[in-house]
């Protein structure tokens, strides 16, 4: 039992301290989708900024992470999003969003797991 808290504990701590780390910022527009790919893979997280696909002229930007796992270290859940590259328009990669992926579903018609306000 002992040995199960502290790997919980250790889990735990890693998540929270890798939500502290500085993360870093890339305009992707001149990007391929495997330069980005590699840019997650290796930093684990980045802040990607692009051109709106509807040609508005905006910039969009958000966080991606590497794989889901960051997400879960930090009280959320990761979605799928494709994004605009240099070689592509639907670069898949991932995003976070908060709490449990149950958040999403919309299909309980209550609020079993504090989705409240996660939009």
């Amino acid at each position: 039992m002992k040995t199960f808290i502290a790997a919980g504990l250790l889990l735990a701590s890693f998540g929270t301290a890798n939500a502290q780390e500085p993360i870093n910022r890339y305009d992707i527009q001149d990007m391929t989708c495997n330069q980005v790919l590699s840019i997650l893979r290796q930093q684990g997280a980045a802040i990607l900024r692009y051109p709106s696909p509807s040609g508005s002229g905006r910039i969009l930007y958000d966080r991606y992470v590497d794989n889901a796992g960051i997400c879960f270290g930090q009280g959320g859940h990761a979605i799928r999003r494709e994004i605009p590259t240099k070689d592509t328009n639907a670069c898949p990669t991932l995003s976070c969003k908060p709490g449990p992926p149950e958040c999403d579903d919309g299909v309980l018609g209550f609020d079993m797991f504090g989705c409240i306000g996660n939009d």
